[in-house]
């Protein structure tokens, strides 16, 4: 079976400056991994590296054994699936719409069985009463939950998640971690949290430290 995500010998480099120093990273599936670090450590720019969002100034990252560098966007977008702090809700969609975007996008009908999905989602985040929303009518901490919904309706098989408890108190907090974990296990997909919240680290199966661009050794 191919390694869900692999990341061998990256380097990132903005200008003249390298953020990424060797980077050698591999997830595996049904397995959620946290990247801890604090601000400015490369948590963010390794997640990007990671899901085709940059590519490595050298180095190489593989999703099921497929350099992404050559794949299509479609496809490595079928395979990994984002929560990025910056938020990658649409307007003008409701947050239910949000969930369904994708689907719509690639031709398909909507169907009672992705919207009764989508409601399950949602209800796992506390945003069932919120279904019909725009974004701009939620607080941060509502759009941070209705990323993660988001996230985890595409059912692709990697998640790299970054800061996903950042505007949420312990309790939500904990419950999306808890989330995160559970779709792990349920579904053997690999999630990568990266995060500087230490409150939930007992729901991870393992850590990894960065600091200044460099993963230190387990």
């Amino acid at each position: 079976m191919s390694t869900p995500l692999e990341l061998r010998g990256v380097r990132h480099s903005y200008g003249d400056v390298e953020v990424l120093h060797g980077v050698d990273l591999v997830l595996k599936p049904g397995e959620v991994t946290a990247l801890l670090g604090p601000s400015g450590s490369g948590k963010t720019t390794l997640l990007a590296v990671a899901g085709g969002l940059l590519r490595p100034t050298s180095g190489h990252v593989s999703v099921f054994g497929e350099d992404i560098a050559g794949l299509r966007l479609d496809r490595v977008a079928r395979r990994v699936a984002f929560i990025l702090q910056a938020g990658s809700l649409i307007p003008y969609l409701t947050v239910e719409e949000n969930l369904l975007a994708r689907r719509v996008v690639a031709g398909y009908k909507i169907t009672r069985a992705d919207r009764a999905r989508a409601a399950d989602l949602l209800g796992a985040v506390d945003l069932a009463a919120k279904s019909h929303r725009h974004p701009d009518e939620l607080s941060g901490g509502e759009r941070q939950r209705a990323c993660v919904a988001q996230a985890l309706y595409t059912g692709a098989p990697v998640l790299l998640a970054d800061e996903p408890t950042a505007s949420l108190d312990r309790v939500r907090g904990r419950a999306v971690m808890r989330l995160l974990a559970d779709h792990a296990r349920n579904t053997s997909a690999s999630v990568l949290i990266a995060t500087h919240d230490e409150r939930a680290l007992d729901l991870v199966d393992r850590t990894r430290s960065i600091e200044d661009g460099r993963l230190l050794t387990p």
